[in-house]
């Protein structure tokens, strides 16, 4: 028996390519995870921004294309500082900032790329100046982690901080346009709602998924795994959980780092429903202080227009229906000139992802990699973004589910 946690795109990818007796233990009334869509009322709402990213994944795309058909997007992404919107990245686009700054920041900026560097912020200050650290990285990476840059490992980014040369920075201090830039220049979504596409993907392994089965404890040593309901016995476990969570699941025995060391962001979005869409982007990034969110962005094509407000939280508790935070959502979207009055909304649904974002702590490398090392050689195969612990997207996720699944096909 192959046990699956979790039914997010990673497991049910894992479940539609297994050839083996398995079963997918679910912990939610619904499958997909984040991946999916909820209903609010007469909406439904995905959690927040999740598009797919094929750049170099054509076989991940053809594999997708299974259960829908997917149109693609050319992003349209800026940053929101200094009350007006630039392009994205800011480091190519100096031209839309005040002249002087514009001109210190690139007097600053470094002739060659450097990645020596001890941690995130010397790594950010060598690669593009005090002043460009000061003006943007910080105040944004502030929000958005919620941690000392200084503790955070320097090559974190994995390709979402762009690098350019100085020779593009200085065409762009000069009014050049850059687009196309970073490791996401064109994502991908579902033709059809995202439920549905989850839906399809559920349909042929529909028998072997139970929900409302949250798996409490594994016993290593007897290989069973236990839920409030049941026990299963397992010969190797594909599991998608956060990995913070299954350790404290595992029982004792092993030598496995404490979980409170694994550090993350938790994330607190708010989606609403427009009358109107004054404004054409994807998403935006905001190290305005004044502003509680960090990024607010659209979803495609939809109507009513409806966008997402999102804020790094470390107190999860009695925040979701504030009136506080329904203040702070009007006020952003009246800076932002995505409303003109409160009235503007029709509607807000908050919810709350409690790991959302991991946080590469300086331990990191000493920590993860050794931890699933000695998971896979129990027989079990941690896998997806939260599994890993790591910086993932979903067809990252989709191709490390069908290398495991077929690795383990073959044993």
């Amino acid at each position: 028996m192959l046990i699956i946690i979790g039914a997010g795109i990673s497991g049910l990818t894992a479940a539609n390519i297994l050839n083996k007796k398995f079963v997918v233990l679910e912990k939610n009334n619904s499958c997909g995870g984040l991946s999916t869509q909820y209903r609010s009322e007469d909406f439904w709402f995905d959690y927040s921004g999740h598009y797919f990213h094929f750049k170099n994944k054509a076989l991940i795309k053809t594999y997708l294309e299974k259960y829908a058909t997917f149109r693609s997007y050319n992003r349209k992404s800026k940053t929101y500082i200094f009350n007006k919107y630039i392009p994205f990245p800011i480091q190519l686009h100096l031209s839309h900032l005040p002249k002087n700054l514009a001109r210190r920041i690139l007097n600053e900026f470094p002739e060659t790329p450097r990645t020596d560097c001890p941690n995130l912020e010397a790594y950010l200050k060598a690669n593009f100046g005090e002043q460009l650290f000061c003006t943007f990285f910080q105040p944004f990476l502030d929000k958005y982690y919620q941690a000392n840059l200084k503790e955070i490992m320097a090559t974190m980014d994995k390709g979402s901080i762009p690098v350019p040369d100085k020779k593009s920075v200085i065409q762009g201090f000069k009014g050049k346009y850059f687009d196309n830039q970073g490791y996401n220049p064109v994502f991908w979504y579902p033709r059809i709602p995202l439920r549905l596409f989850i839906e399809n993907m559920t349909t042929p392994i529909k028998s072997h998924i139970k929900l409302n089965e949250e798996v409490l404890k594994i016993d290593w040593k007897q290989k069973m795994v236990f839920t409030q309901t049941a026990s299963y016995p397992y010969e190797y476990i594909i599991n998608t959980m956060p990995l913070n969570q299954l350790l404290t699941r595992m029982e004792p025995g092993l030598d496995l780092p404490d979980p409170a060391n694994l550090k993350h962001v938790s994330t607190l979005f708010s989606n609403v429903v427009l009358k109107r869409q004054r404004k054409r982007f994807h998403w935006t990034y905001i190290p305005e202080k004044k502003i509680p969110f960090y990024r607010v962005g659209f979803y495609p094509s939809r109507n009513p227009p409806i966008c997402y407000l999102e804020k790094s939280i470390t107190n999860t508790s009695n925040i979701t229906h504030s009136r506080k935070l329904v203040q702070e959502i009007s006020f952003t979207l009246k800076q932002l000139q995505i409303i003109r009055e409160p009235d503007d909304i029709l509607y807000i649904d908050h919810r709350m992802i409690p790991v959302s974002y991991i946080v590469f702590n300086l331990q990191w490398v000493d920590i993860i990699p050794p931890t699933l090392k000695k998971l896979k050689k129990l027989g079990i195969y941690s896998i997806g973004r939260y599994g890993t612990w790591n910086y993932t997207s979903m067809s990252d996720d989709v191709q490390m589910a069908i290398n495991t699944t077929n690795m383990i096909n073959e044993k």
